[in-house]
């Protein structure tokens, strides 16, 4: 085999070697939930709704300024950040 077809074959596992460990990233920026294991339960005490990047709806569903989609007011991440008290 020459050094040419060689280099062609191991392309994609070069590639997949180089992106090992990179986290995953949506096109709007924000932060993929399994990237921040985020789960749909309290952690230590800990919960959505007593974050600073969280905004509430009605429903109890709200955003996350750091994570995509949906999150819920229960719910925890290792991005969350406590609110000021003040």
């Amino acid at each position: 085999m020459n050094l040419r077809r060689s280099l062609m074959l191991s392309m994609p596992g070069i590639v997949l070697l180089a992106t090992a460990g990179v986290p995953l990233r949506s096109v709007a920026g924000k932060a993929n939930k399994l990237d921040v294991y985020y789960q749909d339960k309290p952690k230590d005490g800990k919960h959505c709704a007593a974050c600073r990047q969280y905004t509430p709806s009605a429903s109890g569903v709200g955003v996350c300024a750091l994570v995509e989609g949906n999150v819920s007011a229960d719910g925890w991440c290792m991005a969350y950040a406590p609110r000021d008290a003040s």
